[in-house]
């Protein structure tokens, strides 16, 4: 390929890309960056400098990019000849079971492409089951990008409304919803166990599903506490209401058998997605035999695709469930999460910076202006220091800290590590880190609110 500036980059996509970008999570402040290579936890823009990447795919590239697992898994797919195989094979088999034996809830799979795709498919299976057609998702989680579950996350243009029955507006996160969609998603506010039994109680027989993230990682950091995880279970059980765990993000990066098995808590349908692949193309849902036989050719519910189930996503997500079940993998991970964790304290509090910093599974939370940890989007939102939080965001992008401290609307996205982080990018990420803080002295600015109903 011939030789490429970045502005040069930028003027031939503006051209011919909406926006510039073939994908639309790409634009960051400033405009879309564009880049040649990656290798373990570092990019390589068009001009030959490296950045440090924090973002890694959104969470998809747990193992670094170009992971040496990956990679011979690939050449040895190639190798065989039939690298485009969407029939089925040993190596789905075999996928399928590594997942029964890790994940508690897996007696059946089902493969997809995308984590989209996996809780589009995972809320039809429950409608279908039920015989109802409601279903109940948590503000500020995100489940994709259907029409089904957009509601309550940063595209939406506002908080929604408490409504008496303890759910919220379903507001829409993007143009082009239907107002039918919005009818049959119910909102509610995460972690309030009151909220979540008073809507059971008026509506129960209407819903088909609940779906959560276990621990929201779309939220920063945020855990569903244990009181409420269990009265979520016990209500849904009690209801005949199919609970689906979002596991696309927590997955394989919080323990070998994903969130459930951490927390305890066993639900009926599991979606899986970035953790899979590692950055490959692949999903899955999994679940109990009861709900999952409602999928054809045993039931009557379709999920399948053209490319579904390709050799290469296959023998990819292999590879990665097989790194990720390493011994030491998950302890190395939780090492790098506590000496960034214990910097950024230090560091904030050095600068008299107020904030609160959490972490899980390689993703780190970093609320500026908090005083404590938050347990719901509005918590995060009135009290957010969006702006020290964007000016620090562009000085560290500028010192080739590639999505450290992203932002979305009402709230910050996570630092996500990987396993190919080492102690010595925690060290430059923290002197930098340092620097920015340094040339950037906190006054408590009048930070955006986010006014419910505004």
């Amino acid at each position: 390929m011939a030789n490429l500036s970045e502005g040069g980059a930028r003027q031939r996509a503006a051209k011919v890309l909406a926006g510039g970008v073939s994908n639309g999570w790409n634009i960051l402040p400033g405009g879309p960056r564009y880049f040649r290579d990656a290798h373990g936890p570092y990019l390589i823009d068009l001009d030959g400098n490296q950045h440090l990447d924090f973002q890694l795919g959104w969470g998809a590239l747990l193992l670094g990019h170009n992971p040496p697992a990956l990679r011979a898994a690939l050449s040895s797919v190639l190798q065989e000849g039939g690298f485009l195989l969407q029939v089925e094979t040993e190596r789905h088999i075999q996928l399928a079971e590594r997942l029964c034996e890790r994940i508690p809830c897996a007696e059946r799979v089902r493969l997809a492409n995308s984590g989209t795709e996996a809780t589009m498919f995972a809320v039809r299976l429950a409608r279908a089951r039920t015989g109802r057609h409601r279903i109940v998702k948590f503000e500020g989680h995100f489940h994709g990008l259907h029409e089904n579950l957009l509601f309550g996350t940063d595209g939406a243009p506002r908080l929604g409304l408490r409504r008496g029955d303890g759910s919220l507006e379903s507001i829409a996160a993007s143009a082009g919803i239907p107002p039918a969609f919005s009818e049959a998603c119910l909102t509610l506010p995460f972690n309030d166990t009151d909220a979540f039994a008073r809507c059971l109680q008026a509506r129960a027989h209407e819903i088909a599903a609940v779906i959560l993230e276990p621990i929201c990682f779309n939220l920063g950091v945020i855990p569903a506490s244990a009181t409420f995880l269990s009265a979520v279970r016990a209500l849904t059980a009690q209801h005949g209401i199919a609970l689906i765990f979002d596991e696309v993000l927590t997955g394989f990066r919080v323990a070998p058998g994903t969130a459930q098995a951490r927390l305890g808590v066993t639900p009926d349908l599991t979606c899986l997605g970035k953790a899979l692949g590692c950055g490959m193309p692949i999903a899955a849902v999994v679940g109990r035999q009861a709900w999952m036989d409602g999928l054809t050719p045993v039931g009557n519910v379709e999920m399948s695709g053209t490319s579904t189930g390709r050799i290469l996503n296959v023998a990819g997500a292999l590879a990665a469930l097989e790194a990720t079940a390493a011994p030491g993998f998950h302890a190395h991970l939780e090492h790098l999460q506590r000496r960034l964790i214990h910097g950024l304290r230090e560091l904030l509090a050095r600068h008299g910076v107020p904030a609160v910093v959490n972490g899980c599974g390689g993703r780190i939370g970093l609320y500026l202006g908090l005083d404590r940890l938050p347990s719901s989007l509005p918590e995060i939102a009135a009290q957010w220091d969006e702006a020290f939080h964007l000016r620090c965001q562009a000085d560290l992008q500028a010192r080739g800290l590639y999505g450290f401290l992203s932002a979305l609307p009402f709230h910050p996205e996570a630092i996500t590590l990987c396993a190919a982080h080492t102690d010595a990018d925690i060290d430059t990420a923290l002197d930098r880190f340092d620097d920015v803080l340094r040339r950037n002295p906190y006054t408590r600015a009048r930070h955006t609110q986010y006014a419910v109903g505004a």
